[in-house]
């Protein structure tokens, strides 16, 4: 089947997306299944070409890197084939667009394989960065800063609007060509950088969204060296405190030393020092008080800006937790009756759990096709290792919780990410759970079956009313759970949030 190339739009979204990064350090294609609020990615491959390496001294791209590049280009072409892509985007980033011979490279791969390569400029880099945190973290507030090979882009963001934007030439392997590894040189070059960005020292973000190979390999060291429960990077946060005590560390060790920290991909040693560098120093200009990694990225947001403006105000973790559903066959009006039915028993609760109880309501049936005695484990892994956007690490884990619950009355499982909740959030996620459980005894999952079972909470207690035709569903059972949902409801009351 031919590739139609940049013609997917949000009113002609048929086929498989791809999106190819040809970048300082990496190229990479994406597939995306659909143009939809939060894609799933059904292939994901990278190839470390170090396409930017010695363009500080050169001017020129790296020779290897131009053969590696040709060689992962040429395999994601027949692989786009393959997959029946039916539009596909290709990106070029700072090395290319900065390199003498760039312009001759990328018309050697059009001529090659009959393509278009858009050269981005440092403007549209730093603002599709700034859209792929848009695009996969819930009402962002402060700096995007994507640190590549060849450059580093940085955007005031906040929820549904980027701000002052730039880009530098403070990339990892520019960093280290320039200055031939010395940490004081590199230092300096980065410090009378970011200094002569004018908006830069007055924004005082309050979190500093890392974006790029290089920041989030400290994070997955700091993930290990903490023993953190989860191994998810979307979304990880570390305070002002720990990003420079693991600086501090990560520069005071040998090469050999940082070659083989736990955690650290082999191929990101080398450029693991200027990327924590450039991280230290932004996070000292602008004080922000913590950084947090996102996966998401240009590719991410080149694909976000493809989007309806109605499809991307959509919530990202209901549009993700929807698809998700689908994909093993749920759909209907059941999450909405749910979230409506048991609405009575969380009238009071922060408006910022809301939305991850619809989220609850929209997946409470995905086990279905498990196991009973397997659904509620299974349940609780599925969200923790699924690729769910806009929630942070507390809330999918109370997710995750609040659907071991739909399937499991009791705690039976020693979880180890339970350690990021806190009392209430345990009785948050209990009381969530347990009454889905409560409303399947009614419905079976199906829609239009809960209009004859009623909830509210009197003095304090669970009231059930059900139609007269429908009195005999009120089982010893059904009271036992009723008792249940009334006890931990009674608990959750009495904690603070």
């Amino acid at each position: 089947m031919p590739i139609t190339y940049n013609h997917a739009t949000a009113d002609s979204a048929k086929g498989l997306i791809a999106i190819i990064d040809i970048g300082s350090n990496t190229v990479r294609m994406v597939v995306y299944h659909a143009l939809t609020r939060v894609p799933i990615p059904l292939f994901n491959e990278k190839y470390m070409c170090a396409l930017g390496k010695g363009l500080a001294r050169t001017g020129r791209l790296n020779p290897a890197g131009t053969q590696l590049a040709q060689k992962a280009l040429a395999r994601f072409m027949v692989m786009a084939r393959r997959l029946n892509v039916q539009s596909l985007d290709v990106l070029a980033t700072a090395a290319v667009r900065d390199a003498e011979d760039g312009a001759a490279f990328v018309n050697m791969l059009q001529k090659e394989h009959r393509i278009r390569i858009r050269i981005i400029s440092g403007d549209e880099e730093a603002m599709f960065a700034a859209q792929g945190a848009l695009a996969s973290i819930h009402d962002p507030l402060g700096l995007t800063a994507d640190m590549g090979g060849g450059s580093l882009e940085i955007a005031a963001i906040s929820p549904h609007h980027i701000g002052e934007h730039t880009t530098t030439a403070l990339g990892s392997l520019r960093l280290l060509d320039a200055h031939e590894g010395s940490i004081r040189a590199m230092e300096k070059t980065i410090s009378t950088t970011l200094k002569a960005i004018d908006w830069l020292s007055d924004l005082h973000p309050p979190t500093l969204y890392a974006i790029g190979g290089g920041f989030r390999s400290i994070a997955k060291v700091h993930m290990r060296q903490s023993h953190y429960p989860l191994s998810i990077t979307h979304e990880y946060a570390m305070s002002s405190q720990a990003v420079y005590a693991m600086i501090r560390k990560i520069t005071s060790m040998s090469d050999l030393e940082r070659a083989s920290l736990p955690g650290l991909p082999a191929k990101r040693a080398a450029t693991l020092i200027p990327s924590a560098l450039v991280l230290k120093h932004l996070m000292q200009m602008t004080g922000a008080k913590q950084m947090m990694v996102s996966v998401s990225g240009i590719r991410e947001g080149f694909f976000y800006g493809l989007l309806s403006p109605r499809q991307q105000q959509r919530d990202a973790l209901i549009a993700s937790a929807t698809d998700l559903a689908a994909l093993i066959g749920r759909r209907g009006s059941y999450a909405s009756e749910l979230m409506r039915w048991m609405q009575p028993l969380f009238a009071a609760e922060p408006l910022t759990l809301t939305r991850i109880r619809q989220a609850l309501c929209i997946v409470s049936e995905i086990a279905w096709s498990i196991d009973p005695d397997f659904r509620g484990e299974w349940a609780f892994l599925r969200i923790v290792q699924s690729s769910l956007k806009g929630v942070d690490h507390r809330e999918r884990t109370m997710l995750a919780l609040a659907l071991y619950h739909r399937y499991q009355t009791t705690l039976k499982h020693d979880f180890s990410a339970l350690k990021l909740l806190s009392a209430y959030d345990v009785l948050w996620a209990k009381a969530v759970g347990l009454a889905a459980n409560l409303a399947y005894q009614f419905s079976g999952g199906k829609e239009d079956n809960l209009g004859h079972a009623r909830l509210q909470m009197e003095g304090g207690r669970v009231k059930l009313t059900l139609d007269q035709d429908a009195s005999p569903l009120r089982t010893e059972m059904v009271e036992k759970r009723l008792d249940g949902l009334g006890k931990t409801l009674s608990a959750l009351a009495s904690c603070e949030a």
